[in-house]
């Protein structure tokens, strides 16, 4: 698109007023059209909305912004479907406007006064006018008792319709069950209509009726009216990045209606693509907004769905948005045949079947895979994933057997423990590869590739790329990307400067691994839930056991032959790190370690490490703590780590030419502790 377009004819807009809500609000009716995006204001938009109100001196008035419509006229409606519900008023002699620029300041304000309307008495009268009349201004009109049309809302094909006038408004609608109740958009909106309803609720009605005056006659708007030679798409796109910034999935809505315009075809299947358009993004937007706990950007969305469906390159961060807005979905290309509209289609559908899969992949707790597989998803969460989102989006999109999608799950959470978290290789390392192998992998079950990919292949790939392989020649061995000496020295490194293993990234996801395997082998119920340890300080969650400040004659009695720096090597040594099922207070964890044990609390309960965490009843099956212990229960704790994440079957820790006493920074005990 040629946004210049916009800057030529800037001038001829029809008209530029300076006006308020009441004035704005006179015989005209407004729509949200279908490109737009949706209700994206959030808390703290709506405190400075709040506080201008609120803060604005008495005889002043405040510019709002500019709000840029679009008039529409009768004749590109009346056979519309959409329409027809809204005719009459046109009869009755109001104009109809579509809004380009200053929807979410508008749509604020129109929900401010129906939260404060709905305050006050049918009969009480508001600045010099009854509820009736300002509720027909500026929320809706009825006609008879059957026919009720909305002053301010959006077009009957947009996601937020039908919840704006049900769930915002509170009217009744036969079609509302049609509809997703919750979308990342109408979840703000309903946050908006709380937060007001909440800011109305202990104030006066004299108060009340004073902010109401303010909001209807003192917001003063630019209110425009663009000229009917501008294109509104291209107006939608150049003017609507002053306030909170379009995401690139919404300016992409936005262009492929605009595409589905210009297409060829016949008008039905325009019409139709159109309507494919907007049923894949309210989709899109209930599926992001899904979990109001853990709402998903759409521009990562939209990211990882381009590496998977189009093929990586790498380049800038905005790689992604540059090609699909400028380079594959442009006007140019719907002009000269590139692009038609089969490819769009089938672009759009692969958009909406993904975007469910991306949710169980960040919820899987609220998919139908078994409990195996979720908690497999759920360990992936925990890493990060890193560079397999697009990979993993592929295989459960295709709908791969579970049991094989079960083992690409353990080999991307493998590859990311051993690679990252142990070897501490930069953070994208092998990107490039996983995100071809992601398109290659959800192309090849569509035939279009002319290899097959299947899953087996991609999880060997995976494995092989962190462990390696060997050939069947006697010389041919590769190396993966896990380095159990970078490991070593990485700890080493981290123990002269900081905190040895206490500082290691990846000691929370190891910690909890080994409580899981503990639990496991006692095939009993979970005590510590990762939600609630991974949410709590790290000091809070994991535990010296030989303490940093050891005071008591105890420590200073198993500890005393050892130098300052050997203590300290002790000290954060992996074994003498506890994960605790609860926080302590942090006058206990110093402690002696027979108090840490067992002892009774202030209400006369026993309480220690024998009734804790499995990590904490390990440990308190141990009689004593000395640096003997602390070496024992290190080396059983490596020994879980290299079984765990399968070193490799060829290379134990003492194949790589490293003692377990030397990777768990204690060497310089020269005799074997174990």
């Amino acid at each position: 698109m040629d946004s210049s377009k916009l800057t030529r004819k800037h001038s001829v807009m029809a008209d530029n007023r300076l006006l308020s809500l009441t004035e704005i609000f006179n015989q005209k009716f407004f729509r949200i059209p279908d490109f737009q995006r949706g209700y994206s204001w959030e808390e703290t938009q709506l405190e400075d909305f709040w506080d201008d109100i609120i803060n604005l001196k008495t005889g002043k008035v405040h510019y709002t912004g500019l709000l840029t419509v679009e008039p529409i006229c009768r004749k590109d409606i009346e056979r519309i479907e959409k329409w027809e519900d809204d005719l009459w008023l046109l009869e009755k002699g109001f104009s109809a406007y579509y809004i380009i620029d200053g929807q979410q300041r508008l749509t604020t304000s129109i929900i401010f006064i129906n939260e404060l309307l709905k305050c006050f008495e049918p009969d009480e009268g508001i600045n010099f006018g009854t509820k009736e009349a300002w509720t027909s201004r500026f929320l809706y009109e009825k006609f008879g008792e059957n026919y009720k049309s909305y002053i301010f809302g959006y077009e009957k094909d947009n996601p937020s319709d039908e919840y704006f006038k049900t769930k915002i408004l509170e009217q009744k609608s036969s079609s509302s069950d049609k509809f997703p109740e919750v979308t990342l958009y109408t979840a703000n909106l309903k946050f908006a209509k709380d937060y007001f309803e909440s800011k109305f609720k202990d104030i006066s009605n004299a108060d009340r009726e004073e902010i109401f005056k303010r909001v209807v006659n003192k917001l003063k708007f630019n209110f425009y009216e663009i000229d009917e030679e501008l294109d509104i798409y291209i107006t939608f796109e150049t003017m609507n990045n002053r306030g909170k910034p379009l995401s690139n999935l919404e300016l992409l809505k936005n262009r492929l209606i605009y595409l589905s315009t210009l297409l060829d075809d016949d008008v039905e299947n325009r019409n139709r693509l159109r309507k494919d358009i907007n049923e894949t993004w309210k989709t899109i937007y209930e599926y992001l907004g899904k979990n109001k706990n853990n709402t998903l950007d759409d521009d990562e969305f939209l990211y990882n769905h381009w590496i998977m469906y189009f093929k990586y390159e790498r380049g800038e961060s905005q790689a992604y948005a540059k090609y699909l807005l400028h380079e594959k979905f442009t006007a140019q290309n719907i002009i000269t045949k590139q692009l038609r509209f089969s490819e769009i289609k089938i672009y759009i559908d692969s958009l909406g079947e993904c975007v469910k899969n991306w949710f169980y992949l960040f919820n899987p707790e609220l998919s139908k895979y078994t409990d195996e597989t979720k908690e497999w998803i759920q360990k992936l969460n925990r890493l990060r994933m890193r560079a397999f989102p697009p990979l993993l989006m592929a295989a459960m999109t295709k709908g791969t057997i579970e049991l094989k999608l079960l083992n690409l799950f353990k080999a991307a959470e493998q590859f990311v423990f051993l690679v990252f978290e142990l070897t501490q290789r930069p953070s994208n390392t092998k990107n490039n590869y996983f995100y071809r192998l992601a398109n290659s992998y959800y192309f090849s079950f569509n035939g279009l590739n002319e290899e097959e990919i299947d899953t087996d292949y991609v999880v060997k790939e995976i494995e092989m790329m962190a462990q390696g392989e060997e050939g069947e020649g006697e010389n041919y061995i590769y190396h993966g990307w896990f380095d159990l000496e970078k490991f070593f020295n990485h700890i080493r490194e981290l123990s002269e400067k900081e905190e040895g293993y206490y500082s290691w990234s990846g000691l929370r996801y190891f910690l909890y691994e080994y409580e899981l395997d503990l639990q496991r082998k006692a095939n009993n119920n979970q005590k510590v839930s990762w939600v609630d340890f991974n949410k709590r300080k790290k000091e809070d969650t994991i535990e010296h056991i030989y303490p940093r400040t050891p005071n008591d004659e105890c420590w200073k009695e198993s500890f005393g032959d050892f130098d300052k720096k050997q203590r300290k090597h002790l000290l954060h040594s992996l074994g003498n790190l506890v994960l605790l099922a609860q926080s302590k207070n942090s006058e206990l964890q110093n402690k002696c370690f027979e108090f840490k044990r067992r002892h009774l609390n202030a209400k006369g309960d026993e309480v220690g490490y024998f009734n804790g965490s499995y990590s904490e009843i390990e440990v308190a099956s141990y009689n004593k703590w000395t640096a003997n212990e602390i070496i024992s229960r290190g080396k059983r704790m490596m020994g879980f780590m290299e079984e765990r994440w399968r070193f490799s079957s060829s290379c134990t820790v003492e194949e790589w030419g490293i003692t377990r006493d030397a990777l768990l920074n204690v060497d310089f005990l020269l005799a074997d502790k174990g």
